[in-house]
């Protein structure tokens, strides 16, 4: 074994056993992903998991028999996977009005000929509106209403029957929104935590002095990041437990898909943000300084890119950045795997992200060796005592 060898081992050993020790801090990555995922049930908890949504039913059927009767029967059914529809029947003008004010966000329009057309076994149609500027969220409104169709056409319509039900990728089960978003927080959790141990590990060895004679004893600055960095993204992973047991405890529900898909996406995403967690403990030399740091990026993207605010909202730059960052593809994989059990997207995004990650794990212990050269810390605080000076000699 090789001297960088042992010395990046050793870096590695002694973060992990530092880590278990500190467990006041290790549980930060924990609670990470937990609060994220508390913050998506408080903004949509009352959607999702309340008494239900409030929805438009208009029957434009002037003969509503046995088949317009049962389907109205069936949509307004309680569903005990949320959203739950409360089924309020207007005329026309009136659900267009609320509508379009955004008092009801979801209208069901039972048309003229709906009846009929089942009767003689001719395809026929149901009309959905949603009303939501984002993309996910009218997603997930739509869900109850397939569930439903679904229902009805397993009860009213007989194997013999030439009507036609084309939904893409129904499935016999779909789980409530919340417990995906708990899954998805749990990619995000890992990559920040990843990130956050790498940056506080990096930091303390500047805070503690101690930087500096590791580098003098003749070890390698490169191994010893790269076990830094290396720590950060295994021990990212103690937040899993927690995320899991959260949404099956909540909703009574368990991702699909397969633990080797899972590590293949996430190993490289850990080891790609503690290689930034490396390269920003260098730079900040002060872990007060990494929590907020992190956390903020954290949020920033998870509310962003993970699919809570329109990306419409950040700029195009980001708009565009987000298509191409691990990320993206991450979540895309994530949840095509947990929701659908398919795997469409994996190659080609498990690629971008080894590519990444194996990127970030050659460069960030040189970049982070280089900028550990200048102390940025002391160059700010320079700055500002010049400008105190100036402010008080004018």
């Amino acid at each position: 074994m090789s001297d960088r060898s042992r010395v990046l081992r050793a870096s590695f050993v002694k973060e992990i056993k530092t880590w278990l020790r500190n467990k006041e801090r290790l549980g930060f990555v924990i609670l990470f992903p937990l609060l994220y995922y508390s913050a998506f049930v408080l903004l949509m908890g009352g959607v999702y998991a309340g008494p239900g949504v409030d929805t438009a039913l208009v029957v434009e059927e002037q003969n509503p028999e046995f088949y317009t009767n049962g389907l109205i029967e069936i949509l307004g059914t309680h569903d005990p996977i949320p959203p739950s529809l409360r089924l309020v029947e207007l005329d026309s003008d009136t659900a267009n009005r609320l509508f379009e004010t955004g008092e009801i966000l979801l209208v069901i329009t039972i048309p003229e000929g709906f009846e009929e057309a089942l009767q003689n076994n001719q395809s026929t149609s149901i009309h959905i509106m949603v009303n939501n500027a984002h993309e996910d969220m009218t997603k997930n409104l739509r869900m109850p209403v397939i569930r439903k169709l679904d229902i009805f056409y397993q009860t009213y319509l007989t194997e013999d029957a030439k009507v036609d039900f084309n939904v893409e990728l129904l499935n016999e089960y779909t789980p409530p929104r919340l417990a995906y978003m708990a899954w998805t927080v749990m990619v995000y959790g890992i990559s920040f935590g990843g990130m956050f141990l790498a940056a506080s590990a990096t930091a303390q060895e500047y805070e503690q002095s101690t930087i500096e004679e590791l580098t003098l004893s003749n070890r390698s600055p490169y191994a010893i990041y790269a076990g830094k960095m290396l720590s950060g993204a295994v021990l990212s992973y103690i937040s899993i437990p927690a995320v899991l047991f959260l949404g099956w405890g909540l909703y009574g529900v368990l991702p699909r898909g397969d633990i080797l898909t899972f590590l293949a996406m996430t190993l490289p995403l850990a080891i790609f943000t503690a290689g930034v967690g490396t390269i920003l403990g260098s730079m900040a030399r002060n872990s007060v300084y990494v929590v907020p740091l992190c956390a903020l990026v954290a949020l920033f993207y998870w509310i962003t890119g993970g699919g809570i605010a329109p990306l419409s909202l950040t700029g195009m730059g980001f708009t565009v950045l987000n298509e191409y960052v691990p990320f993206s593809n991450a979540y895309r994989t994530m949840i095509e795997m947990f929701v659908q059990g398919t795997y469409s997207h994996a190659t080609i995004d498990i690629s971008v992200v080894w590519l990444l990650a194996v990127a970030l794990i050659a460069a960030s212990p040189f970049v982070a060796n280089r900028i550990s050269e200048v102390n940025l810390g002391a160059r700010i605080e320079r700055m500002r005592s010049r400008r105190k000076k100036m402010v008080i000699h004018a």
